[in-house]
């Protein structure tokens, strides 16, 4: 099954860390939509980014820590 995939840079809403995302998704895939909980590797605040389809699929790079995993019903 092919993949694709995009970094996805976000900022942590305190202190303007920036975030990197791999956001990977099937074309016709799982369609398992969500976010997810972050930690700033920088202030600590905790926080949530939608990340869409295929959720599982995902992670992150660097500049935050991820916590947990939502999925959307």
């Amino acid at each position: 099954m092919d993949i694709e995939q995009a970094l996805l840079i976000t900022k942590c809403p305190k202190c303007g860390n920036q975030i990197l995302i791999n956001k990977r998704w099937y074309p016709g895939g799982c369609n398992d939509y969500g976010s997810f909980v972050l930690k700033c590797n920088k202030c600590e605040h905790v926080f949530e980014i939608d990340i869409g389809r295929d959720v599982d699929a995902s992670d992150v790079e660097s500049g935050a820590t991820l916590l947990d995993k939502k999925y959307r019903d």
